[in-house]
């Protein structure tokens, strides 16, 4: 082998191993940043990211659905890099399965729930153990399942509390997430739902007909957490935690949380 036969041999190894070193950096640099989110969270998880895209152009793929069964999607395997959840029982659930960054655990909002109805409807509520429920459901009502939607869970610690719950079991339709409360009672399919205040302020079709009070559940809080660590996700959890996140999470109901 002559001299210059072997240079070009050098030459085109190196060649070979900086454009495979290039194409995985801008394969790393476009890939998508998955998250998974709380459906309650959807209109300002979407203006978040589209916020982000626009500053950092970072893509950023969402799924959105119930905190309890994104939860069971990711522990499942699922292709998440990170998960706003409802409820800190589902971000815990993940956390003993080893699945969350060290340490990334973080509250970034905080809500309220509110009785709705449809806008010609009027319902009269007492939020006390004396009040007869029975008489103010004609018909059906609907909140999350309890099983796997946060705002169910809370929605039937209120009703646990005042005793109402067993009294009206059978007429209550229990929702894939929270969303699905707001449609039911949208359509008339109920007479009334309980709902994060963020989701009663979405729909024109619905009125406020009490906030709940405070008392009667655990205070609502929204969790973000990292399932995977690397500086995309890296800058879209810290975006999330921003000030102009809050402003988007405050504009759309949400107490945005402080930092």
């Amino acid at each position: 082998m002559n001299t210059k036969t072997y240079i070009r041999i050098i030459q085109f190894s190196f060649l070979s191993i900086y454009i495979g070193i290039m194409t995985t950096c801008n394969q790393e640099s476009n890939q998508k940043v998955q998250l998974f989110a709380a459906a309650g969270t959807m209109l300002p998880s979407t203006e978040i990211c589209d916020s982000i895209h626009t500053n950092q152009n970072i893509e950023i793929e969402k799924n959105f659905a119930a905190s309890g069964d994104l939860a069971r999607q990711i522990k499942a395997g699922a292709d998440a890099d990170i998960y706003i959840s409802a409820h800190k029982q589902w971000i815990d659930y993940l956390n003993e399965n080893h699945l969350i960054i060290e340490n990334s655990i973080s509250e970034i909002a905080s809500n309220k729930l509110v009785v709705i109805c449809p806008v010609n409807n009027e319902i009269i509520l007492d939020f006390s153990t004396d009040f007869d429920i029975e008489t103010v459901v004609k018909d059906k009502i609907s909140i999350g399942d309890p099983k796997y939607v946060p705002v169910g869970k809370y929605s039937k610690q209120v009703l646990d509390t005042l005793n109402w719950y067993n009294q009206i079991q059978n007429q209550i339709i229990l929702a894939k997430d929270v969303t699905s409360v707001l449609h039911y009672v949208e359509l008339g399919e109920c007479d009334w739902g309980i709902v994060y205040y963020s989701e009663a302020i979405k729909s024109d079709k619905v009125k406020i007909a009490y906030e709940i009070p405070q008392e009667l559940y655990s205070p609502i809080k929204f969790y973000i957490a990292l399932l995977k660590d690397n500086q995309q996700t890296r800058e879209v959890y810290q975006y999330f935690k921003s000030e102009k996140a809050k402003d988007i999470l405050n504009k759309y109901g949400f107490t945005g949380k402080n930092y």
